[in-house]
């Protein structure tokens, strides 16, 4: 399926935004095993262990794969709209990508 070149900045732009989104819950997430394995670690400290252990590495699968899947996204994006790859800051292609979709 073709996409539009606004297509293709829009979902650039909903990549950028969702990767600023997943830092912000990553510290939640965290907070949240500590306190599910706490809880576990007051009947037996073994499990708690465990659960930390498993937890963690299930969050950090699952933010990997996350992020992955938005630098995919990205990257087509930036081959649909034809734009080189530059060493722009995130905040420079968001304003960027906001003129590409105002003009349109």
């Amino acid at each position: 399926m073709a996409t539009t070149r606004r297509d293709a900045a829009m979902r650039w732009r909903e990549a950028l935004r969702a990767e600023a989104r997943l830092r912000v819950r990553l510290p939640l997430a965290v907070a949240a095993i500590v306190v599910v394995s706490s809880a576990i670690a007051t009947f037996n400290l073994q499990f708690g262990v465990a659960a930390v252990l498993l937890l963690g590495v299930l969050l950090q699968v699952s933010m990997e794969r996350m992020k992955e899947g938005l630098r995919a996204a990205a990257e087509s994006s930036r081959q649909t709209l034809g734009w080189t790859a530059e060493n722009i800051t995130t905040d420079e292609l968001a304003q960027r990508l906001d003129r590409f979709l105002e003009q349109r």
